[in-house]
């Protein structure tokens, strides 16, 4: 009996040591899943201090300051931006604007003044009579019928052109542009003898562009009848910002809409700084004095092009609390474990002495009940 009470004793004992070493396997498995969520922590934290955003700079006149980056800020037309922006699709090709822009491209993208008037809203002012379509004027001795939609000048500019024929150098251009021969010749001739006619008389095209569109060409003279009280130099960098925006578009091959939710606000910023930092869109800014776009990086900006990239502290306050707080739980769970795996130790270590006393016992109880056999 003694030896069989010591040999049920040990297996229960044997038992309890593989269910206590079990429940050490399990706890330290959990160690080390904390220690894995410490890890991924300490990540998100870091992340949360390595975070930056793009940032414009803007001058009222009085003072100048950076703004967070988004398409509304960026690329919207606002006097005291300090430079001119297009964003575009790396993989399309075409230059990103909101659905407006794109709605007025898409109606009046064949020609650039006519793109500059119709984004300041002056869209209705296009013809003098109420039965004309667009404000299109075409030069008859000079191209045909299928040629006339892409060749054109408004009627605005006409009057003025023949306000100035005195303009030898505006004439000398209408001559090249009435001899001009193929259609390429004559699309470049005309463009020329616009660009041209802007250059000198751009102020008075807009006083006669600012005319109520019912009132025959003929007499539109009373300053008190015109629709806008706004002077050509109040208006000028506006519509030459549209101009700049049009040779974008047009250099591209056309426009794209943003999703609405992506133009401003928070969501806006984090698009922004997502497409950019992914490679996915192209900022090009409009160099002045050369007067033509070129491309430009944040990250390798002298800050002529007026963005910068700062850390961005919007969430890093409530990264640092959570990091925080989350550590503190997992320490916690940390030393319970600690705790709970020091006392199996101490019963396993109970276990095992009394295993091995156990074995001993049974042993010498072997060798001497058997002894005299021997």
């Amino acid at each position: 009996m003694g030896m069989a009470a010591s040999q049920a004793r040990l297996l229960t004992l044997t038992s309890r040591l593989h269910d206590v070493e079990y429940k050490a396997q399990n706890l330290m498995s959990q160690k080390i899943a904390l220690a894995t969520q410490k890890d991924e922590l300490y990540q998100d934290y870091c992340d949360a201090l390595d975070a930056t955003k793009i940032q414009v700079r803007f001058n009222d006149g009085a003072s100048t300051k950076y703004v967070d980056a988004n398409f509304s800020t960026l690329f919207g037309y606002n006097e005291n931006r300090m430079s001119q922006y297009t964003l575009t699709d790396s993989k399309t090709g075409k230059v990103i604007v909101d659905d407006f822009t794109a709605k007025i491209y898409e109606g009046y993208g064949n020609d650039k003044y006519c793109f500059a008037y119709a984004m300041m809203g002056m869209d209705d002012n296009f013809s003098w009579d109420e039965d004309k379509d667009g404000m299109f004027v075409g030069i008859s001795t000079s191209y045909s019928d299928v040629e006339q939609p892409d060749l054109y000048m408004t009627e605005c500019e006409e009057i003025v052109f023949n306000e100035h024929q005195d303009d030898d150098k505006l004439t000398a251009a209408y001559e090249d542009l009435e001899n001009a021969e193929t259609s390429a010749d004559k699309r470049e001739a005309l463009q020329a003898f616009r660009d041209l006619l802007y250059d000198s008389y751009a102020n008075e095209i807009y006083e006669y562009m600012k005319y109520n569109k019912k009132d025959d060409k003929e007499n539109v003279i009373a300053a008190d009848e015109l629709d806008y009280t706004t002077t050509w130099d109040e208006v000028k960098n506006e519509f030459n910002y549209y101009l700049n925006l049009w040779e974008q578009i047009n250099a591209s091959g056309g426009c794209q809409v943003i999703e609405p939710q992506c133009e401003s606000g928070k969501e806006g910023n984090e698009w922004f700084n997502q497409m950019v930092d992914a490679g996915r869109v192209i900022i090009s800014v409009y160099n002045t004095n050369k007067k033509e776009w070129v491309e430009t990086s944040v990250a390798t900006s002298t800050n002529e092009n007026n963005l910068q990239e700062v850390q961005d502290e919007t969430d890093l306050k409530k990264a640092e609390a959570e990091y925080e707080h989350e550590l503190d739980k997992i320490n916690a769970k940390d030393t319970k474990y600690d705790q709970d795996l020091s006392k199996l130790e101490t019963e396993r270590t109970s276990i095992t002495t009394e295993i091995d006393s156990i074995k001993q016992v049974r042993d010498d109880n072997i060798e001497r009940t058997f002894g005299i056999f021997s």
